[in-house]
């Protein structure tokens, strides 16, 4: 069997776990005052509606010119940006009164006419409207929160037994946040997502799932992490990136799952006490594993990040992004944090009256 670290090593991951974590919240904050700074993050067309149009010259051109002519049209709004190269034109055509379903054609007419020498070919349109749009967005943020809920239920189930209580925490949240119609109390779809995952967290660890809790915040970790560098680089927020972030729980959990299973049978025989040791030596133990997962999967990544165009160069981006900080996550947010709330549970059982049984942890 291959190995990229020498047998027997044993590197302290939970003692520098906790500057780690004071770095992982530097960066979710940079990220996060990056969108506040931006105004929200850069929505594509498929969550903000309108109208996206792909053009190819035959020559180089100016954007000003573009967007000039644009504002023959009443289309002055548009975001106008080079595709490639600077031969490519992208521009995003905002939902608005007046647009008509030929704005490609009247784009393509009115550029033809401002710059006769060129050839002008429309390669793409793309149009969704308002109501789609919206619906579009919130399927994708509903998305992301069945697909965590899903994740809690499996880790509880496979590696503390608690089905039954998952899968009752699971299905209130889902019943609560699928019931409330949109614009309820003026919450936005965002907001009751937040919510739902805010009270999954606070409810697993008052319920002792905590294997679940551990995966669940490190998931939290990567989907925010990789959002903040989405806002920092200006890059697109569509379907594709929803893709992304679906994929990079899954990366992210299964990485998880590997080093919570060795815990596991590490801790077979084991006292409580010695649950910090465990984790650590657990983590040295799959540490080969996951630099050769990880490697292997970068490089297939960055393969598509660099060859794939420019249509799955933001799709990349995130997966590249998500893959890191899952890998990142596993060792030094879900383990430490599987220490701390094991510590926690403990420290509240001794403090329960005589007789409490002790939380289950195996």
């Amino acid at each position: 069997m291959l190995e990229l670290v020498p047998p027997g090593l044993q590197v302290d991951f939970v003692g520098k776990a906790k500057g780690c974590i004071i770095v992982s919240v530097i960066v979710i904050l940079i990220g996060i005052a990056s969108i506040l700074w931006r105004g929200g993050l850069n929505q594509g067309i498929d969550f903000s509606g309108g109208t996206l149009l792909q053009l190819r010259l035959s020559q180089p051109v100016d954007l000003g010119t573009v967007r000039e002519a644009l504002g023959t049209l009443g289309l002055e709004r548009s975001i106008v940006q080079h595709y490639g190269d600077t031969h490519e034109v992208l521009i995003r055509v905002a939902q608005m009164a007046g647009v008509g379903q030929d704005v490609g054609a009247q784009v393509q007419r009115i550029l033809q006419e401002r710059l006769p020498g060129q050839t002008i070919e429309l390669r793409r349109t793309e149009a969704v409207g308002a109501q789609v749009s919206t619906d579009l967005r919130r399927q994708a943020l509903f998305a992301l929160l069945y697909a965590i809920l899903g994740t809690g239920i499996y880790i509880s189930g496979r590696f503390e037994a608690k089905w039954f209580v998952a899968l009752g925490l699971a299905a209130v949240l889902f019943v609560v946040t699928y019931t409330i119609p949109p614009g309820f109390l003026g919450l936005s779809p965002l907001v009751v997502i937040v919510g739902a995952l805010v009270a999954f967290v606070v409810l697993s660890l008052l319920l002792q799932l905590l294997y679940a809790l551990a995966a669940i915040v490190a998931i939290y970790h990567d989907v925010l992490v990789t959002v903040g560098f989405l806002s920092l680089f200006d890059k697109e927020f569509d379907l594709q990136i929803i893709a992304a972030l679906l994929t990079i729980i899954g990366y992210s959990l299964n990485d998880t799952i590997v080093i919570f299973d060795r815990i596991r049978e590490n801790m077979r025989g084991q006292r409580h006490a010695q649950f910090p040791a465990v984790v650590n030596t657990s983590v040295n133990q799959t540490l080969s594993r996951t630099l050769l997962t990880t490697g292997h999967t970068l490089l297939v990544v960055v393969a598509l990040l660099l060859l794939g165009g420019e249509v799955l160069h933001d799709f990349a981006f995130a997966l590249l992004v998500g893959m890191i900080a899952g890998t990142y996550s596993t060792v030094f947010i879900a383990s430490p944090l599987l220490i701390y709330s094991h510590a926690w549970t403990l420290s509240r059982a001794s403090r329960s009256p005589v007789g409490a049984v002790d939380p289950r942890q195996t």
